[in-house]
């Protein structure tokens, strides 16, 4: 099983130049698992220098033998610690995987102490640095950092079509709808243009009482409910909601259940569109 899973890491790295080009920090692989072994890679190449007193490029370029070290306080800082600033930890070193890539694997709830809850809302906030962060001799205009980077986490949650996490919330939860359109199966929906991708969502408080957040028909246009493409992942659409605030409640009902389904301008269903539905958890009686 490990020999396999290992021929399908290696085929990933492979390919990666293809669908990671131009990104200076990401994790493999995407979906993520939050307790399954994960590699985060930075390229120093795609950094920028002078952006936020930073010069590792610069530095690198002239030194490529120094070692660097990862600098992380997202989703929480490292549970053995990041070292100081002058002198990193030496579990913070990063792989030299060649030219100016660097990696580090480890288990994102382990490594951070986080829940997986916590993991996926946040992302990563890191940075590389040498173990030395500080000016280089005076010789660079900039510390040996690179700018801060943030990485926005795709959750492993399911291989459907629709995820929804966390897989059990209440209305006072943040809401994570991804969309994978790469599992599209009505005409018209398949390939469909990034920027046009749209939720609609209705919001049941009983058998018989829903509450659209617009028609159906106004869904396409309203900002609000626009999925944003998830960064690496060009087939997946991500849309955030708190549903408590999302929604226009009257006062003393509650919901119960969240349908939801994507639309796109110029597009509707061939018969009913399909009744996706969340069911929402109500945790304070």
């Amino acid at each position: 099983m490990m020999n396999a899973k290992n021929s399908l890491l290696t085929a990933a790295l492979c390919l990666m130049g293809a669908w990671v080009y131009g990104q200076a920090a990401y994790v493999l692989p995407s979906p993520t698992g939050a307790s399954e072994e994960v590699t985060l890679y930075i390229d120093i190449s795609q950094s920028v220098d002078g952006t936020s007193n930073n010069a590792l490029k610069a530095i690198l370029a002239d030194h490529p033998e120094d070692d660097v070290y990862l600098w992380t306080w997202q989703p929480a800082g490292p549970v053995n610690g990041n070292g100081n600033w002058d002198d990193s930890a030496d579990h913070m070193k990063l792989n030299h995987e060649g030219g100016l890539l660097y990696s580090l694997t480890f288990v994102p709830t382990e490594f951070y102490g986080v829940d997986g809850p916590t993991f996926f809302a946040n992302g990563i906030s890191c940075l590389a640095k040498l173990d030395n962060g500080n000016e280089y001799d005076g010789e660079y205009n900039g510390e040996a950092k690179t700018e801060d980077f943030t990485i926005d986490i795709v959750p492993k949650l399911c291989d459907a079509k629709y995820c929804i996490f966390p897989e059990i919330g209440e209305a006072s939860d943040y809401i994570h709808f991804t969309y994978d359109n790469g599992q599209e199966t009505f005409e018209g929906l398949q390939d469909i243009n990034p920027d046009q991708v749209y939720l609609h969502l209705i919001a049941k408080t009983g058998p018989f009482t829903s509450y659209s957040y617009v028609p159906a028909s106004e869904t396409p246009s309203t900002p609000e409910l626009k999925m944003e493409q998830v960064v690496d992942e060009p087939d997946f659409y991500r849309l955030i909601i708190l549903p408590e605030d999302f929604f226009d409640i009257p006062e003393g009902e509650e919901i119960t259940e969240i349908i939801y389904y994507v639309l796109t301008p110029g597009f509707s269903y061939p018969g009913p569109p399909p009744n996706n539905i969340y069911g929402l958890l109500d945790c304070t009686d």
